[in-house]
This record gives structure tokens, C-alpha cells and sequence, in this order.
């Protein structure tokens, strides 16, 4: 008898733990087969802040889930400096096109001046939105503002950090940097 009492805690734990994990999961799925995979955090949370990103009086802030490179004369204040690359701004768009297509980023707006592309998670398709700005320095010489930022949460555990510090790796494999 002592046996079947003490099971029954444990059993009463398993089924909470089964909802608490399970039901999420299957009101995630159900979501994502009425809307598609993509539009369930928006059929949730509505759609996020989606505005078009103005370099020059983008206010500081001390949210974790977002990450700003910027040159030092255009923003108020960047979590890192700029790289300045071998290269003209014609030069670094061609490799930004050439960047993006590789990392699955769905452009949203593409003008002369800024590029804004969406980026998801891998498993439940979290949107991160970046705008990149690539920036002259002089006729073979440039550098580049981009701003990496969650729509939705607090955190990001430096998800938007890590891709802003790879992508800028990458394109300074590509194109060389200037000391």
C-alpha cells in the first residue's frame, strides 16, 4: 500500500509537466497549420514594431534582444564601431545581396540607401528584423550602420549580436577590411 502512495505524486507531476510542455506545442502547431508557420507570432502578438529605421536619431537603448553597429559620427550610440572595408558602397551592396541570399533573409524594402530584410529561427520561426545602411567613406572605401532587433520577447540570448558580429565577418572575408 505504502507503494501506490508514493506513485501518485510522481504520476500527478508527469501529467502537469505533459500539459504544461504539451499543450503549448499543440496550440503552436495548430497556429502554424490554420496561418502558416510564419504568421503565427503575429496572429498572437500582432505584427511588431515594423517602421522604417532612421540611423541618425535612433534613441540608445538597453534591451538584450537588439544590436547596433554603427559608424561613430552617424549614430548617437552603438554597441560596437563600424568596420571600414576595402571597397566602394556599390562594392559592399553587391556583397550584401550575395550575403543575405546565402543566410535565408527575406528582404522587406530595398532602396538606394537602406536595406531592411527579415530574419526567423530556425525551429519555431521567431521574427528578427535588420536594416543595413552601407555607408561612404570615400570613392573605394566604405562602412556600414546595421541594426539587428527582435520583434517580439526581451531577450534573445545574443542571437542578434552573434548574427550581426557573423555577417560582418563574413563580408570582411569577402571584401578586406581597412586598418
Amino acid at each position: 500500500m505504502p507503494r501506490t502512495v508514493a506513485i501518485l505524486p510522481v504520476m500527478k507531476a508527469v501529467r502537469v509537466a505533459v500539459v504544461v510542455l504539451l499543450l503549448p506545442l499543440l496550440v503552436y502547431g495548430g497556429l502554424a497549420l490554420a496561418v502558416g508557420r510564419d504568421a503565427v507570432w503575429a496572429t498572437l502578438l500582432g505584427p511588431g514594431e515594423r517602421g522604417a529605421v532612421a540611423f541618425e536619431t535612433l534613441e540608445p537603448s538597453n534591451r538584450p534582444n537588439r544590436y547596433l553597429v554603427c559608424p561613430h559620427d552617424l549614430c548617437r550610440r552603438a554597441d560596437a564601431e563600424s568596420p571600414v572595408f576595402a571597397v566602394s558602397v556599390a562594392g559592399q551592396r553587391r556583397a550584401w545581396d550575395h550575403l543575405l541570399d546565402r543566410v535565408d533573409a527575406r528582404r522587406l524594402r530595398d532602396d538606394e540607401g537602406q536595406i531592411d530584410v527579415e530574419v526567423r529561427t530556425r525551429w519555431l520561426r521567431f521574427p528578427d528584423l535588420v536594416t543595413i545602411r552601407p555607408v561612404a567613406v570615400a570613392a573605394d572605401r566604405s562602412t556600414v550602420a546595421i541594426y539587428s532587433r527582435s520583434l517580439y520577447g526581451h531577450s534573445d540570448f545574443g542571437v542578434n549580436a552573434a548574427r550581426v558580429r557573423s555577417w560582418l565577418d563574413a563580408l570582411a572575408t569577402d571584401l578586406g577590411t581597412v586598418p
